[in-house]
């Protein structure tokens, strides 16, 4: 008479359970590293296209021409805690009364351009 087996032995369940549930914590692993640094290149797009943002209202909006840090501290522009800051500083060429430099600095991010002021 032949005993056929039926199922599986109680090892052999362990075994696959266990490599299930270390593959599924890797997966996750994986996931959660994943969409950190997804949250991570977005916050540092919306501090690239603030800087961005600010050098282009500069060329559109003339600024005064000025070589102090006051016209960086007049244009500083943030209210709340969750924007990033965005500093601007002008100087001025020399030899030209409306050109400057304009450098916008926004939290590692660092746009330079000459801008045409009043």
């Amino acid at each position: 008479m032949m005993q056929t087996r039926h199922g599986f032995t109680l090892p052999e369940v362990c075994v696959a359970l266990a490599v299930f549930f270390i593959g599924t914590t890797a997966l996750l692993g994986a996931w959660n590293f994943f969409n950190r640094e997804v949250a991570d290149e977005r916050m540092r797009l919306e501090r690239f296209e603030k800087a961005l943002l600010t050098m282009e209202s500069l060329i559109a909006e003339r600024p005064n021409c000025m070589d102090s840090l006051i016209g960086a501290l007049s244009l500083n522009v943030s209210h709340s805690p969750k924007l990033p800051v965005v500093s601007v500083r002008l100087k001025r060429v020399p030899g030209s009364p409306h050109l400057a430099w304009a450098v916008v600095v926004c939290d590692g991010f660092s746009l330079k351009r000459l801008v045409r002021c009043r």
